[in-house]
């Protein structure tokens, strides 16, 4: 165990990677925050010739350092669960209402197809389909009869 807290504690200092860096070659270069460029300008190919220097500001490097970037997506990652906690009851209150409007939309056209076979019951009603049905029976009856009366009276003779 002491061992291990040993060498945690005796671990390397930035000062020792620094001069390692330089020992391997490395060089750290001075970022300028303004840039100059010469130009030169030539106007109609040969006569004018005019020289001017363009300034640019460069923004600084921004360095990030592993933990600033977790922060940074940890915030990013609660600020979402923020807004979307925030719209949740909107959007249930969205989902709800489009599926009671369905519902209704649905239960008019039941209601619509209710009212068509209403009419064609009221439609059948009016027919003489008992009427027909009444006379194919009472056919039936007098046929039965008939052969009846005419099998007896051929038979008997």
């Amino acid at each position: 165990m002491s061992v291990i807290m040993s060498v945690i504690m005796s671990s390397c200092s930035a000062t020792h990677h620094l001069n390692k860096f330089y020992k391997k070659g490395g060089e750290i270069e001075q970022v300028e925050k303004t840039v100059t460029i010469k130009e030169v300008v030539t106007i109609n190919g040969k006569d004018s010739v005019i020289f001017r220097t363009v300034s640019v500001e460069c923004p600084e490097p921004v360095i990030e350092t592993r933990w600033k970037v977790r922060f940074d997506n940890k915030r990013f990652k609660d600020s979402l669960k923020v807004v979307t906690t925030q719209y949740k009851d909107s959007l249930r209150f969205a989902v709800r209402n489009a599926k009671n409007e369905l519902k209704n939309d649905y239960k008019v056209i039941k209601s619509n197809d209710k009212t068509k076979r209403v009419e064609t019951r009221q439609e059948n009603k009016r027919s003489l389909w008992w009427l027909f049905f009444l006379l194919g029976a009472v056919s039936m009856v007098i046929i039965n009869f008939a052969i009846k009366y005419f099998k007896s009276y051929l038979f008997i003779k």
